[in-house]
């Protein structure tokens, strides 16, 4: 059986703002994939589509604090003996993002940056911190 290697991000769709933000995600393959950085291709695919559609996202994020990731990946199937092979969409998993705001410095206490989190699973986070000219 064969399984092909993650080059790279196939598409982001961002599906809905309301009630609460939900993203789908691809990529064009599954080896790698639990090794991929997803929240930062996730930002990038975003940014690469253009600025106004993650700037809508953010302004999301901050006033729900949390959106869902659904994450889909692309493989080979086996039409079985003679048949050759094709790629098929398979789910790969679904992600909580979460939004934590800046927060200033008080007293022996330091400031914070505004940033991204990704919960996996295996009770990893990914953490990106956001630019503040990114609003």
């Amino acid at each position: 059986m064969r399984t092909k290697s993650v080059d790279g991000v196939l598409r982001v769709d961002v599906m809905t703002l309301e009630p609460r933000p939900a993203l789908y995600m691809a990529y064009d393959g599954l080896g790698g994939l639990s090794q991929r950085p997803l929240l930062r291709d996730l930002v990038e695919e975003l940014q690469r589509q253009g600025p106004e559609g993650f700037v809508k996202l953010l302004e999301s994020l901050r006033k729900h604090r949390s959106a869902q990731l659904h994450v889909y990946f692309s493989d080979y199937v086996s039409y079985g003996i003679g048949g050759g092979d094709a790629t098929a969409e398979f789910f790969f998993g679904t992600f909580l993002l979460l939004h934590a705001p800046p927060k200033p410095a008080q007293g022996s206490t330091p400031a914070t940056p505004e940033e991204l989190l990704l919960i996996r699973p295996q009770g990893t986070t990914e953490r990106l911190l956001l630019d503040p000219s990114a609003s």
